[in-house]
């Protein structure tokens, strides 16, 4: 079983993430991103996971608003999608699996 918070602390720490709808957007075209994972209230989700299925993007739709989803990155602001281009040697793929 997958840890989520922890996790997530050790891909950001560890990794490199694109924080954001613009960002994730922009990665994704440029074919960087390995996963995206997205609150269950981000305003742009239908935009991201059409553009994240055409690239054939796993996605992880987190259980929880963007504000959990933030607190579980360790920061101190809402975030309501983000990008993983490097899990950073995370088992964050684990959870796609799961």
């Amino acid at each position: 079983m997958v840890d989520i918070g922890k996790t997530l602390k050790t891909t950001v720490k560890k990794g490199k993430i694109k924080i954001g709808s613009k960002e994730t957007q922009a990665s994704i075209k440029k074919g960087e991103v390995k996963l995206v994972i997205i609150a269950n209230n981000c305003p742009h989700s239908l935009v991201i996971k059409n553009i994240s299925k055409k690239q054939k993007i796993p996605i992880y739709d987190f259980n929880s608003n963007s504000i959990d989803l933030g607190y579980a990155l360790g920061k101190a602001y809402g975030v309501s999608v983000f990008a993983v281009l490097d899990d950073g040697g995370s088992n964050i793929m684990q959870l796609i699996k799961g």
